[in-house]
Formats: C-alpha cells, sequence, structure tokens
C-alpha cells in the first residue's frame, strides 16, 4: 500500500510539470523601478525546463530503485519516504518558476497599467541631468517614465530617483513623446522609433560648443530657452529647419528672485566655476586661478559661497585647487566671523536658493550664467582663452553670454576693475533686463514653467507637436 502512496507522489510530482512548461514560456519582464502597483523586480529566468526535467528523472529513477528495494525487503516506507523526499525537487523548481512567472506578469501589467505617454530616455554617464527636467514633467500631471540606456545608469537612476519610474532600455508602448535632457550617441536606439516625437532638451543653455551640436538634427524637435540659443545655431553655420525649434524657457529658473536694489556694503558672492577640462587649450574654468579670485572677493570685505561642478573630479590639480580654496574660506571665517559656504556644503544647496541668498556671481562659460540671468543680479564671467588689452571685447563677440558680464580676463590683469565694477557702479544693470529676456525666452520668462509644461502635455496627447513657436 505504501508503494502505491509513493508512485502517487511520484505522479504528483510529475504534474508540477504543467505549470513548470507554461512558466518557463512567460517572457522576461523589463527590468523596471518604481511603477505604481509593481512588484520587487524578479530579475532574469532563475530556470531552464531542462532542470526541472533532470528533477523530475531523479524522481522517477529513485523512487523506481526505492520500489524494488522495497519489494526485495518488504520495506514499503522507504519507498514512500524516498519519493516525497525526491518530490521536493521538481515541486521546488516549479514553484521557483511559478513565482517568477508571477512576479515578471506583475511587473509588466504595472508598466502596462500606467501608460507612460512621455519618457526621458537617458544615456549619459551620471544621471544628474534627468533631475534638471523631472519636477516640471511631473507638473504637467502626465503618467511618465524614465528609460536608461544600459544597467550602469539605470542602477544610478534609481538611486537618484527611488520614487519615479525607471525602466531599462525598453521604450513602453504607450510612450509618444520622449525628452531627452542629453545628447548622447546611444540615443539612436531610442530615436529609431519613428511612432514617437523625438524632443532635445540639453541639460543646460551656455556658449559652450556642446550648445551648438550638430547632433540636434537627429530629433523632430529642438527645445530652446530663448532666441538666444536659435542665434547660437546660425553663428555656428548650424542649419536647425525653423519648424523643429521650440522656445519653451528654462522651467529651472522657477523661484528665482529678481534683485532687490543696491548691494550691501558687505555683499554675498556666488563663485560658481565649471569643471577643469584636461586639455587647456579647451578649457574654460577658472579653477587655475581661483585663489586669486576669491582673495580678491575676501579682500572687498564680500562672503563667499563656493560652490564646485559636480563633474571633474579626476583633474588632481583642479582639486587641489578646490581644497585650497575651502581652506582660504574656513580660515577667513575664523578670522572674520563672515559665514562662507565650502564647495561641497554649496553643491547640495538647490541652485534656485544659492542665487537667491547671493548678490552677485562670478563663473565662466556654463548654464549656470544663462539660469542666473533670470535674478538680473552683476555677475562676472572667466575669459579662460582670452588675454590683451581686447580680451572683454573678444570674449563677448565670441560669448555673447559675457555682454552684461564684466570680464576677468585670462592674466587677470582686468580682476579688479571687473570686481570693482560688479559691486560698485554697475554700469551694466541697465541691459540685464534686456539680456535676460534674449536668453530666457521673452517676457514669458515670468512663469519660467509653463511653455515647458505645455509641450510635455502636447507630447502625452499625442498629437503633432507644434515647434517653430514658443
Amino acid at each position: 500500500m505504501l508503494t502505491v502512496l509513493a508512485w502517487i507522489v511520484v505522479a504528483a510530482g510529475l504534474a508540477t510539470g504543467l505549470a513548470a512548461v507554461r512558466d518557463v514560456r512567460q517572457r522576461p519582464a523589463p527590468t523596471a523601478h518604481g511603477f505604481p502597483g509593481q512588484p520587487d523586480h524578479p530579475g532574469s529566468r532563475p530556470f531552464r525546463l531542462r532542470v526541472w526535467v533532470v528533477a523530475a528523472g531523479v524522481l522517477v529513477a529513485g523512487t523506481a530503485v526505492a520500489t524494488i528495494v522495497a519489494l526485495v525487503t518488504s520495506q514499503d516506507l522507504v519507498a514512500l519516504l524516498v519519493a516525497v523526499v525526491l518530490a521536493l525537487g521538481p515541486a521546488a523548481v516549479a514553484w521557483r518558476l511559478h513565482a517568477w512567472a508571477t512576479a515578471s506578469r506583475g511587473v509588466r501589467q504595472a508598466i502596462v497599467a500606467h501608460a507612460p505617454r512621455v519618457a526621458v530616455p537617458y544615456a549619459g554617464k551620471v544621471g544628474v541631468h534627468v533631475g534638471m527636467w523631472s519636477p516640471w514633467i511631473e507638473q504637467a500631471g502626465v503618467p511618465w517614465c524614465i528609460v536608461a540606456a544600459d544597467r550602469t545608469i539605470y542602477a544610478e537612476l534609481v538611486r537618484l530617483h527611488p520614487h519615479d519610474p525607471v525602466i531599462l532600455t525598453h521604450l513602453p508602448a504607450s510612450v509618444r513623446g520622449a525628452l531627452y535632457p542629453h545628447g548622447a550617441k546611444k540615443n539612436a536606439v531610442f530615436l529609431a522609433h519613428d511612432e514617437v516625437t523625438h524632443v532635445f532638451l540639453g541639460h543646460g543653455d551656455s556658449d559652450k560648443p556642446l550648445s551648438a551640436s550638430e547632433r540636434v538634427l537627429s530629433y523632430d524637435v529642438v527645445a530652446v530657452a530663448g532666441q538666444a540659443a536659435i542665434d547660437r545655431f546660425a553663428q555656428a553655420d548650424l542649419r536647425v529647419p525653423a519648424a523643429k525649434l521650440r522656445v519653451v524657457g528654462r522651467p529651472q529658473t522657477e523661484g528665482i528672485e529678481l534683485v532687490a536694489g543696491p548691494l550691501p556694503d558687505s555683499p554675498t558672492v556666488l563663485y560658481a566655476p565649471t569643471w577643469r577640462h584636461a586639455d587647456d587649450a579647451l578649457n574654460v574654468s577658472s579653477l587655475a586661478v581661483a585663489e586669486d579670485v576669491v582673495a580678491a572677493l575676501l579682500a572687498r570685505g564680500c562672503t563667499v559661497v563656493f560652490r564646485r561642478h559636480f563633474a571633474g573630479r579626476n583633474h588632481l590639480e583642479a582639486e587641489a585647487m578646490i581644497a585650497h580654496v575651502d581652506w582660504m574660506l574656513a580660515d577667513d571665517a575664523r578670522a572674520t566671523g563672515r559665514a562662507h559656504v565650502l564647495s561641497e556644503t554649496a553643491m547640495d544647496v538647490p541652485l534656485v536658493e544659492a542665487f537667491n541668498g547671493c548678490d552677485a556671481m562670478v563663473s565662466d562659460i556654463s548654464g549656470i550664467v544663462v539660469d542666473f540671468m533670470a535674478s538680473e543680479k552683476p555677475f562676472a564671467m572667466y575669459a579662460a582663452q582670452f588675454g590683451g588689452p581686447d580680451a572683454a571685447e573678444a570674449f563677448r563677440a565670441a560669448h555673447p553670454t559675457a555682454v552684461s558680464a564684466y570680464v576677468i580676463d585670462r592674466d587677470l590683469v582686468q580682476l579688479d576693475a571687473a570686481l570693482d565694477a560688479m559691486l560698485g557702479t554697475d554700469p551694466l544693470a541697465a541691459i540685464r533686463p534686456e539680456r535676460a529676456d534674449h536668453y530666457l525666452g521673452g517676457p514669458e520668462r515670468s512663469d519660467p514653467a509653463a511653455r515647458f509644461v505645455a509641450l510635455v502635455r502636447e507630447l502625452a496627447d499625442g498629437g503633432q507637436v507644434s515647434a517653430g513657436s514658443s
């Protein structure tokens, strides 16, 4: 009787094969995180079907041997115990496959249920650029997701955006519009989706060469902050069709307060150098002369907020200079009581808050300059590649963001004059509002996010996005 029960157990173990065959055929779920209602991602398929086949074969063979032994020795219980133990193998494999298939199905269902209409494909090396736009995508109130180009950036995006839906390489079928904050070559994989309207955003507006790259021609729509960006394309002989251009302003300037009046006697100055290039011939950063710039600010009684750039940490000389400037500021704070803010601490302060907390700024060719224009506060720029008596004029001609800036030449000959003008009579005050309009989209910059939010909603609606207008 126990031998019969043993083979009933075998039959039950083999019956799990029906579920195993069904579940092993389940399509793996896209690697995803943060979709509403999504279960934990199950990973890759845990077993191939042959693992279950091997376990089932062991069950049958082992029970057969145990049955023969039981018939010879009259130890029927042995056959039953062997069958029960060996049946755990195919059952465990089938159960694990079923759990994987159920979770995979749950992930896919969560993606389908969320039905993102807008995606942010990202193939950059660092994930910070998505966060430059994500608050205003959220503000649009449409379902969206981030699409990572590879596993490395996927892991970073999940870390940086723990509450946003992130998916690896897979552009959901519901997506009708894609926003690109980075112009990586790997974007070509996503651009191949003809059913999607592809919009190039970039991650800042500046006079750096990449702001007028021919890569933008691959996109259906090129979103720009203002007329200055359109002029920049023309100056670079980059023929971007007017039908592709869409002025959206800079939503990142939302919350920036306008200058309130004359500078105080002891002003707070934001010093925000860009990262230092490994090739000095291509460098636009003032970090090489940061000691002199900061010393000049301290000599004028300024409180300095030293905001380093997040990139460029592999440049040893630049890192040494950053550490030295931090030491200078800490030493001056002990001597004077001024509340200087050091490099790493300043990085943690939201940029809008940093702008609102300062009276003036010193920076380089960088997107931070264009955003700072929204405040209409005075600022100076370092001309890393320009020296001589005509440095300021040549720098402004080559880099129009500096038209309303006090220019510090490469050799620092004009350092004192530039800082004295910026912190004193401020002769460029009258032209800053007009330059801000030129760069930030005209008078509509008073509502910085409205045009970008409207663009996101148009993309989500799936209709033809109207380019060539604001």
